[in-house]
């Protein structure tokens, strides 16, 4: 029983932004790693836009809700069989990153998932503020809840950071109750953790989050609330104790959060002529900063890229990553970057383009989205996952090779992709080279295999 609710404290992720402002080219880098199960894949999703009749339906992970007339074309990260997925990005530049928070409060009731809302965002909306105002415009409809785990139970609530190329918004919700604010320059990083403090620290908030707050007795009036110490501090109530201070604590979202700001702010201070920029944001999310000789060892993990290790709080890792760069110039698109595979210190981020008019690559866009916990050979991540477990046991003796290969090529990938991002670049060009990045990492994973012979 205990082994059972100590498999969720280790399923941790981390989402972060550099605005134009940080960035070396003036562009938006997003950056986000799911941390789920490992034997679940994050399985590569491209949803086409769709026209739907009125009165059409669709039918979430837990309920069937209202379907628009409208959706957009979108790429979906999905841990398995799920309806939504943990990070995203749309043909109109928009990307969404989804966090689990704890809190005092119980999400047992079914309703939409934080993943379902990343999905319904991205296919509905536009720009990070049409997708906050989704967000709560669902919730304040369907509420939230449910089971999101894999093979054990996992409750949570839910915080999304969502930008575009203008600007981007953090939305922190419990249940139907919310506070937003809005991001235009600066770095800014989610984890599951409530980041928000007092009122002067987001820009709206639901009519119910503070009077609730006041009324469980965690506050006493609007001058004294402070969203993430009623919501998820102290409190000698044993069910508020264990779902809101205690799994927040054991999930190390604090540390996390920190770490990450900190490596942003210092890859834009290392000099006056070079800022932050997308392999940054791969340092960052591949951050071994608390197991550097071996990210296996140890009871607990704090690492940005988790791994999962013997130990009864280490039962997940990072399956998969996403970085995506918004231009904030009308003459190029969006880039973004996946490992679509587990482990980012073990993997290559390969570039991605989504246009409104052309389907992606058949690789992307056939449907995957069942993908088991068993061995697949027409699953991307399960084919690399073979790989990377075996690295893993070799791991002190090969990361720095695979870190000279692994850097290369990705800076290859980068030169080109900054070519290719131009709108005077056809579709079809661009397919070429996703194909091409993907069977180039597929041919290094078989000299990989020879490093492990």
């Amino acid at each position: 029983m205990y082994l059972e609710k100590t498999k969720m404290f280790s399923c941790s992720c981390d989402t972060m932004v550099a605005m134009s402002d940080i960035t070396e080219d003036g562009s938006i880098i997003f950056g986000k790693n799911s941390d789920r199960q490992t034997n679940e894949p994050l399985s590569m999703r491209y949803v086409p836009s769709s026209i739907y009749s009125s009165n059409s339906k669709v039918k979430t992970t837990y309920i069937e809700i209202d379907q628009v007339e409208k959706t957009s074309s979108c790429i979906l990260f999905s841990p398995t069989n799920i309806f939504g997925a943990e990070m995203g990005f749309n043909c109109h530049g928009l990307v969404v990153g989804n966090e689990a928070l704890f809190t005092k409060i119980t999400s047992y009731n079914e309703g939409l998932t934080g993943m379902d809302l990343v999905r319904l965002v991205l296919e509905r909306c536009s720009t990070s503020n049409e997708g906050k105002n989704e967000i709560i415009s669902l919730l304040n409809k369907y509420g939230q809840g449910g089971n999101c785990g894999f093979t054990s139970k996992f409750y949570y609530h839910s915080s999304f950071l969502l930008v575009d190329a203008n600007e981007g918004w953090i939305i922190e919700t419990i249940g139907k109750e919310y506070a937003a604010k809005k991001i235009t320059k600066g770095i800014h990083t989610i984890s599951n953790i409530i980041s928000f403090g007092n009122i002067h620290t987001f820009d709206e908030y639901s009519d119910n989050l503070i009077e609730q707050a006041i009324a469980k007795g965690w506050c006493h009036s609007i001058e004294d609330f402070h969203f993430q110490r009623c919501y998820s501090g102290l409190s000698f109530h044993p069910k508020e104790f264990y779902n809101g201070f205690l799994k927040t604590r054991l999930s190390c979202s604090q540390i996390r959060q920190t770490r990450s700001k900190e490596l942003i702010h210092k890859a834009n201070t290392k000099s006056e002529s070079c800022r932050f920029n997308v392999t940054d944001m791969f340092n960052v999310l591949r951050d071994h900063q608390y197991s550097k000789k071996n990210p296996s060892n140890g009871l607990t993990n704090v690492d940005i890229c988790m791994h999962a290790a013997f130990g009864p709080i280490r039962f997940n890792q990072t399956t998969g990553s996403l970085v995506s760069v918004i231009p904030t110039t009308n003459n190029q698109i969006p880039t973004h970057y996946a490992t679509c595979t587990s482990l980012p210190c073990l993997s290559i981020y390969k570039p991605i383009w989504l246009d409104s008019s052309t389907s992606p690559p058949t690789f992307i866009s056939s449907d995957i989205s069942d993908a088991s916990y068993t061995y697949s050979s027409n699953n991307i991540w399960w084919k690399s996952e073979v790989i990377t477990r075996n690295l893993i046991k070799y791991y002190q003796k090969l990361i720095k090779q695979i870190t000279i290969e692994r850097n290369s090529l990705e800076e290859d990938f980068i030169d080109k992709s900054k070519q290719l991002a131009s709108r005077n670049v056809t579709q079809k060009e661009r397919n070429q080279f996703m194909i091409f990045s993907f069977d180039k990492v597929s041919s290094l994973d078989i000299i990989y295999l020879i490093y492990i012979d």
